[in-house]
């Protein structure tokens, strides 16, 4: 697969070209002093290409796509499904997608009263109250973890915690079995991050972590029609779906959401451990961190570099024309650093307020498991710094190699129990 999984879209462009904006050696090797992004080229991009279309070459990538990478036009676009839409391709730069509007559908790709009415039915598992229902198991999870954790003194905080409380609240959330939990994310590991041969080494076990993910969905649905309870896959069951809108949504849900958190909490401690001020006032608010503090996390650390969407039409923009059918990725990543949007955005400040950043989108389709995503993120941290003294690198930051996922492949900590 080396060869295969070889990118050649930019082998010999300079670091500010925007070739460079979807290359996975772009953020597997990026710089710790700017979030492991190219705040530079993105910055020139938003300056100079606000709209630009980019060319790529590897049988895992759609041909070209037109991207937007400021803030107003990434907010506006994910608000306006009527000219923006989800439901006419599948949501990637990737050519393939775990989910897509015709063979695979779910949420992400859905328009409309469809998607409306759909999103209503699931919604009220992710809503603020029943999260809080949880904080009980949250709290149990992640002191558990970290006490494990700091037995050791030396971890990585990518295996032993940041993966840790998200794989158990979401599979509480979702309705996952316990036992079933490990196997159920190394599948949604294996195919959200194709491009780092540590994660995968094979797009041949892309396809099969999918397919089997895809039949234990459907299996697990026939449980909860036998068994219900008060979660995800209970209310999908509900919704008398076909078979492969049940197997779009597991995709859609199990990966956004374990990714996301596991992502933010990474990103967030690499930048606490850089940053003596900002340790020391999260520290300072260990018995109930503020809610910024997520935010800020959310914002760094953003886990999605970029969603698509369809034209419906032409549209005229920064004098060039969107053709109808063309697909337009929102380089989120970018946005959550525009300065005409966000207060000095290289700054990492955990009681930034307010943080208009679009980690979780904010249109139609935005994150359904924010309010869960921000509470994890919110207990983790408060039971790991009521049990240490001291958080420190043991080693260097390392991140994944891919251009979807924002992942961190490992980070190294060493701390001193209180």
């Amino acid at each position: 697969m080396e060869g295969e999984n070889a990118m050649s879209i930019a082998s010999e462009a300079s670091e500010l070209s925007t070739d460079r904006v979807f290359d996975p050696d772009t953020y597997g090797n990026g710089d710790p002093d700017t979030f492991g992004l190219p705040l530079d080229l993105y910055a020139r991009m938003r300056d100079r290409e606000p709209l630009v279309k980019v060319k790529m070459d590897h049988p895992m990538l759609i041909d070209e796509v037109w991207v937007i990478s400021r803030h107003q036009d990434i907010w506006e676009m994910d608000r306006d499904q009527e000219t923006w839409a989800s439901g006419r391709d599948h949501p990637l730069i990737w050519s393939y997608a775990p989910l897509n509007p015709k063979d695979k559908p779910g949420l992400l790709v859905q328009d409309g009263t469809e998607h409306r009415d759909k999103r209503k039915q699931v919604s009220h598992a992710f809503r603020p109250a029943n999260t809080q229902r949880l904080e009980e198991k949250f709290r149990r999870y992640s002191a558990e973890a970290v006490e494990k954790a700091i037995e050791k003194r030396d971890f990585d905080f990518v295996q032993d915690l940041a993966h840790t409380l998200p794989v158990q609240a979401l599979g509480d959330v979702m309705g996952i079995p316990e036992a079933d939990r490990p196997q159920f994310f190394a599948w949604v590991d294996t195919f959200a991050s194709p491009f780092d041969e540590r994660v995968t080494p094979s797009f041949e076990i892309v396809a099969k972590s999918l397919m089997e993910l895809w039949e234990y969905g459907l299996e697990l649905v026939k449980e909860k029609e036998r068994n219900p309870g008060d979660d995800v896959m209970t209310m999908i069951a509900q919704m008398n779906l076909p078979d492969n809108e049940i197997q779009g949504n597991v995709a859609l849900f199990a990966s956004g959401a374990a990714e996301t958190t596991r992502a933010a909490l990474s990103h967030g401690m690499h930048e606490l451990m850089r940053r003596p001020d900002q340790m020391a006032w999260v520290s300072e608010h260990q018995n109930d961190i503020p809610a910024t503090l997520p935010q800020e996390f959310v914002r760094i650390g953003n886990a999605i570099i970029s969603l698509c969407r369809i034209a419906t039409r032409d549209v005229e923009m920064h004098g060039q024309t969107i053709a109808e059918g063309e697909k337009v990725a929102m380089l989120f990543a970018s946005g959550n650093f525009d300065e005409n949007a966000i207060e000095s955005p290289r700054d990492f400040d955990c009681a930034r307020d307010p943080n208009p950043h679009l980690g979780f989108g904010r249109g139609p389709h935005s994150c359904l498991g924010k309010h869960i995503a921000a509470f994890e993120i919110k207990i983790l941290m408060e039971e790991l710094l009521q049990r240490t003294r001291s958080i420190k690198p043991a080693g260097p930051i390392d991140y994944v190699r891919d251009n979807y996922a924002r992942g961190v492949y490992s980070l190294p900590v060493a701390v001193e129990p209180a």
